[in-house]
């Protein structure tokens, strides 16, 4: 028989920040998830950035020196006598992932995310230090099935598990309501999520004469040269970069549709806050990600990966028919039923040895 009077579980939840991308969403959606569900959560920070919700308590180590910020969360996870730490980092540098096996995880239940098709993201590109990662982790959780697999076939892990990101379903009282018609991007101004030829499609399609604008959600370094390339294109009037919203859902919520054109992803939020708000998407068909929610002309389009030229046909498809277009907006919400909150939390709870 299952004692329910048992403590509850006690978990920290560590990253780098909860601002800018969309890692640092689905870790702060986490937090609030395993939190709402009874757990004892402590929100780990090692940098000073926080836009995002997160659930339980929060611990910045932002204003400590590096060597001294890990010290701090050594001490922190160790004092707590946690009884699983859940870690979301970007995990590049196969020294510092040595320090933590060894050093600040010691002795510790921790679990590692695995949130792009990338793995050198996520167990640095040191396979030697790779494969302690996974021996030593208590689980690994990878986003997609595409992930999983890969990581199973690479390294011949068994601890993977499978848990995509979540979304919650509610309604959003729209206080940003733009005066045009647009379709939206929303991410990072870095490389790989190649807003450039984005923009370049979209000055190729039908939809700037239709009056159909473009707008991108997001800040990073590629700003200048996306603002260069939109007054080469001379479509200053018709393209918007509007930087980072805390309230991304009021815009995607009156969009037409959504844009993803990245080289690659892992389980992308964009699609599926999009999706779960009635917004159908059109996505490049990633290795890992856009197809395990995406299905092609009934929420959506998947598109070649990485053919530009098709993605803006499809777009001129999604504007001009519009019998298309409405099956896959009506189809949209249901078809993400799968990631809200309340189905996922419960894969979080199994993983955990939590719950009935």
């Amino acid at each position: 028989m299952k004692n329910h009077s048992k403590k509850p579980l006690k978990v920290a939840i560590v990253g780098y920040k909860l601002a800018e991308g969309g890692l640092e969403r689905v870790f702060g959606t986490t937090t609030r998830m395993l939190h709402d569900a009874g757990i004892e959560v402590h929100t780990l920070v090692l940098e000073d950035k926080i836009d995002y919700e997160f659930g339980g308590k929060l611990v910045a180590f932002g204003q400590y020196s590096k060597f001294v910020k890990y010290f701090k969360l050594r001490n922190y996870l160790k004092n707590q006598q946690f009884d699983y730490v859940i870690d979301f980092r970007h995990r590049i540098n196969p020294k510092m992932e040595w320090v933590f096996l060894n050093f600040i995880y010691r002795n510790l239940k921790f679990i590692y995310t695995i949130h792009s098709s990338r793995l050198e993201t996520y167990l640095t590109d040191n396979d030697f230090i790779a494969k302690q990662m996974l021996q030593e982790a208590h689980k690994i959780v990878a986003v997609s099935h595409f992930i999983k697999q890969k990581i199973e076939t690479k390294f011949e892990a068994k601890t993977v598990e499978f848990i995509p990101n979540s979304v919650s379903i509610r309604s959003y009282s729209t206080t940003e309501k733009l005066p045009f018609e647009y379709v939206i991007a929303v991410g990072r101004l870095v490389q790989l999520k190649q807003f450039d030829r984005l923009i370049e499609s979209y000055a190729n399609s039908n939809l700037p004469q239709k009056k159909i604008h473009l707008v991108i959600l997001g800040t990073g370094e590629e700003q200048d040269k996306l603002e260069k390339k939109i007054l080469d294109l001379k479509i200053e009037t018709k393209v918007h970069l509007l930087g980072f919203k805390e309230n991304v859902w009021d815009y995607i919520s009156n969009a037409k549709f959504s844009v993803l054109s990245s080289q690659y992803e892992g389980f992308p939020m964009t699609i599926l806050e999009s999706l779960s708000l009635g917004i159908p998407v059109i996505s490049f068909d990633c290795e890992s990600g856009p197809n395990e929610m995406i299905i092609n002309n009934h929420n959506g389009i998947l598109v070649e990966n990485q053919n530009f030229t098709e993605l803006t046909h499809k777009m001129n498809i999604f504007v001009k028919d519009e019998i298309l277009y409405q099956n896959c907006k009506n189809n949209s919400v249901s078809s993400v039923s799968k990631f809200q909150s309340e189905v996922v939390v419960n894969q979080w709870l199994q993983i955990l040895n939590y719950g009935n």
